[in-house]
């Protein structure tokens, strides 16, 4: 029989309502696998208790010793894939931080719940299932690392959560799922994986992620390059436009050489450097900024936390964002 390592980490799928009827964290990995009926005849499973709490806590620390366990577990070669039980809010950016830096043909697959487990119909127990027969099929070596819940398969590189209480919240926009899960296979449909790998770092170099919103200045951007940030992630509007009076700062940033990634609170699309009007993405690209090429605010900032582990250039670092779909 195969074998599986389930990671328990927390989040919703790990808790229960405590007695004033609040959701809290209350179950670990062992009483995870007993809610699920039959899971016994899909694989031999062990169980590592890496945490217990919800996946806002999932830090850079955390999740440098997220990788560092998982490199650890697939030592083991008799290892056919692991499944990592997490929180919904934050599994989008720890599933993409463990893309970037696990270097392994086998299914590694993100599962969770919106249901605590106190509900009549909790979606963990299903969920649990379905990414262990993800995780003990053959197809699904060599995809990445996944997410799975409600049945769908997403790649790493681009899902993300986006509804905060329906079972059917994460999807990966105009790059759509790459699998489902049905009674009697596992359906995949294409690749999304990337072609750039990291080593797991030491630490996490400093990066600010800032919402850009109208009216606003530069005093937020330059309080952050003056605090010690090595990289800043802006969120603009549309194609990557910010206020005129942004655009000062964005400039002071990049004389003290540090990169500046543009993305967009847009779900869908690209940033690209089409409006040459001051805060215009034109103008933001001939400073020298960086374009996220369709990766969310959390990912870039993961993304770029990793590329200035090997470099601080913004030219280099703009081929990492524009060539990481393999």
């Amino acid at each position: 029989m195969k074998k599986v390592v389930i990671i328990a980490t927390g989040g919703t799928i790990a808790m229960k309502k405590n007695n004033s009827g609040k959701s809290s964290p209350a179950i670990f990995g062992e009483k995870l696998i007993e809610s699920v009926p039959c899971i016994r005849e899909i694989a031999d499973f062990e169980i590592v208790n890496f945490s217990n709490f919800a996946s806002c806590n999932m830090s850079p620390e955390n999740l440098i010793r997220l990788a560092k366990k998982v490199e650890d577990i697939l030592k083991n070669k008799d290892i056919n894939g692991i499944v990592i039980t997490h929180g919904t809010d934050t599994v989008e950016e720890s599933a993409f931080f463990l893309e970037l830096t696990i270097d392994d043909e086998r299914p590694i697959i993100f599962t969770a719940a919106q249901r605590d487990a106190s509900e009549i119909d909790s979606d963990g127990p299903r969920n649990i299932k379905n990414a262990a027969r993800i995780a003990t099929d053959e197809r699904a070596k060599n995809r990445g690392v996944m997410v799975s819940l409600n049945e769908e398969i997403f790649g790493a590189l681009y899902v993300q959560k986006t509804h905060t209480s329906n079972i059917k919240t994460f999807s990966s926009g105009e790059m759509g799922m790459i699998g489902y899960v049905d009674i009697d296979k596992i359906c995949f449909y294409n690749f999304q994986k990337s072609k750039i790998k990291f080593k797991i770092p030491e630490n996490f170099p400093v990066v600010i992620p800032i919402m850009a919103f109208t009216g606003m200045d530069s005093n937020l951007i330059e309080f952050c390059v003056r605090s010690g940030a090595r990289g800043i992630v802006i969120e603009a509007f549309g194609r990557g436009n910010v206020p005129p009076e942004l655009e000062d700062g964005i400039l002071f940033a990049r004389e003290k050489k540090i990169p500046v990634v543009i993305t967009s609170r847009c779900y869908n699309g690209r940033v690209l450097p089409v409006y040459s009007y001051k805060g215009g993405s034109s103008r933001l690209k001939d400073f020298g900024c960086i374009f996220s090429e369709g990766l969310s605010t959390a990912k870039s900032r993961l993304l770029l936390g990793l590329a200035l582990t090997q470099t601080d250039d913004s030219s280099e670092i703009q081929d990492i964002f524009t060539n990481i779909l393999c």
